[in-house]
């Protein structure tokens, strides 16, 4: 079995630490270098270029970075030493400013990991460790071997079972207290934590060799189905386009294949009064259904590629997921830090009773990195509604989405949500009238039917709802989202009015969580009356102040 070099002051990473940094050095220059490679002739240097003093093709000298960035890997690697205390987990790194970590294991949110083709052929594992307490990671540790992933898992979750994170305030009993017992439960709750061998080559060596209770499975048939509602093929074709775009490529092969005349022919009768090219029309829109059903295909087969194998189990007081073909990703999920729940359903998605669920978590969510917290983000990228409640029931226990008494805005809603719209409408139509003229008409009626019909319904699908554990909100119509926050979750609650809101005797109300990120569906209530946000805001805030807040 592999192990961490030792060294008098700690362990090492893995040596292979330095084959895969600089394989992360030669990803990351790979883009600049094609398009380095293939737009050398559309080069902002030499005569005519936007830097013109700048000789031409002088940015392939950009690709010098790449050596300073080896330089630091190297230096990291030298720098960096491991060490387990007790009750802790000791990180040294620097060469010439010396960092020192010390990360209290219990205070470890989530142990992430990550294992593609490379690491495997290595046996080591690439691992996020992070609190509650940052919007980073607090020590990505990559490489480690398989032996030293599972010792830092065993010590965390041990240290986790063995004391709870944070004592009572209020002399209630800790969220984590149903981890205590007699010597034999509390041995019995460490013994997942120890993989038989025979039981983790059956399932494919996964990261995390526990067993415990599968709560969704995600298989050929519902993967498939997830990318086909998901539709992420759009973003890899993007991605296709710009290469294309930047190389070049893409314009050689639309002027051999289509040339702008296609283009001119099929507009060209809507302005002149010329028959309609109909056999062409019929060609243009079978192109565009082939190109909409390939793009489905393609986002099919990243959904199989990504979240292959997709399993979320419970072990103990862990949520914890486990997916992907070639790039094998684990993440834990501990119940009682879970934040907000988001359940997402679109139209297909309801014709199908599917329905997506999120979780968000504090810590490791900042803008710098994204990845850590989008491995956690996903509770079920697809599951049946007749599975739903189970699942929430896991985290929230007792709870019944069914059973929840929705309650509706304030009856005038809708005259205060479109008069908005209708100013909108109005000022688009003015500006449509100064460049089509009378064919101004058609967008004010267009408009003028969406702004009344869509308002309409996104009023009527506004609702919300609270209770002693949970403020919920639900909205959208035709893309429907539901989050469920956690009362003694909540950092702070805000009621706001505008001056309109004020002459129409209304509020909105705000609930902020840790873990939420800035485009996330939160819980903001708006178009309420004044009395009742008032006394629903002083309720949420006087049960935050009651309770003793844990991550």
């Amino acid at each position: 079995m592999t192990q961490i070099p030792q060294t008098q002051s700690g362990q090492r990473l893995h040596p292979s630490t330095l084959l895969f940094e600089l394989a992360k050095h030669l990803k990351q220059f790979a883009l600049p270098s094609l398009a380095v490679v293939f737009g050398m002739s559309r080069s902002s240097g030499g005569p005519g270029g936007m830097f013109g003093r700048m000789p031409d093709g002088w940015e392939a000298w950009l690709l010098v970075l790449f050596v300073p960035a080896t330089i630091a890997s190297i230096v990291r690697y030298v720098s960096f030493r491991l060490r387990y205390d007790d009750h802790e987990l000791v990180i040294r790194s620097g060469l010439i400013f010396r960092n020192e970590r010390h990360i209290p294991f219990s205070r470890i949110q989530n142990v992430d990991a990550s294992q593609n083709v490379f690491h495997r052929m290595f046996g080591v594992v690439e691992v996020r460790v992070e609190t509650g307490g940052g919007k980073e990671e607090e020590a990505r540790l990559s490489v480690l071997p398989r032996a030293a992933f599972e010792e830092l898992r065993q010590r965390v979750f041990r240290e986790r079972s063995i004391a709870p994170a944070h004592a009572p305030l209020d002399g209630t009993p800790d969220e984590g207290a149903a981890l205590h017992g007699t010597p034999d439960e509390v041995a019995a709750r460490r013994a997942p934590l120890h993989a038989v061998p025979g039981e983790v080559a059956a399932r494919r060596a996964p990261l995390y060799g526990v067993p415990g209770e599968t709560l969704v499975h995600l298989n050929l048939r519902e993967l498939l189905l997830c990318g086909f509602l998901e539709n992420k093929g759009m973003v890899l074709v993007g991605a296709a386009f710009g290469l294309g775009w930047e190389s070049g490529l893409l314009s050689r092969v639309s002027d051999q294949f289509f040339g702008r005349a296609v283009f001119r022919n099929l507009v060209r009768p809507f302005f002149d009064g010329s028959p309609l090219p109909l056999r062409r029309i019929a060609i243009a829109f079978a192109a565009f259904a082939a190109f909409l059903l390939v793009v489905r295909i393609i986002s099919m087969i990243w959904a199989f590629v990504r979240l292959y194998d997709f399993r979320l189990t419970r072990v103990g007081e862990d949520l914890r997921s486990e997916y992907g073909l070639f790039t094998k990703v684990a993440a834990t999920v501990p119940i009682r830090r879970v934040q907000a729940i988001t359940i997402n359903a679109g139209p297909l998605h309801r014709w199908l009773d599917r329905a997506s669920v999120r979780v968000a978590t504090a810590g490791g969510t900042g803008k710098k990195d994204q990845s850590a917290a989008n491995v956690r983000e996903w509770l079920a990228p697809l599951i049946h509604e007749k599975a739903l409640p189970h699942l929430l029931q896991q985290v929230l226990p007792g709870f019944d989405l069914a059973t929840v008494d929705w309650q509706p805005v304030h009856p005038r809603a809708f005259r205060r949500a479109v008069k908005p719209m209708l100013a909108f409408t109005a000022l688009a139509t003015l500006v449509a009238a100064l460049f089509i003229g009378w064919g101004a008409i058609g967008v004010l009626i267009l408009m003028l039917f969406w702004s009344l019909v869509g308002t309409r319904q996104y009023v009527d699908h506004l609702h919300w709802a609270d209770g002693e554990e949970v403020v919920m909100m639900r909205s959208g119509w035709i893309w429907q989202q539901t989050t469920l926050a956690r009362v003694n979750k909540i950092q702070a609650v805000a009621m706001r009015q505008t001056p309109f809101d004020r002459r129409a005797a209304m509020a909105r109300v705000r609930v902020d969580t840790a873990g939420a990120g800035e485009f996330s569906h939160r819980v903001d209530i708006p178009y309420l009356d004044q009395e009742v946000a008032s006394g629903l805001a002083g309720r949420l805030a006087a049960a935050a102040a009651n309770t003793a807040f844990r991550w």
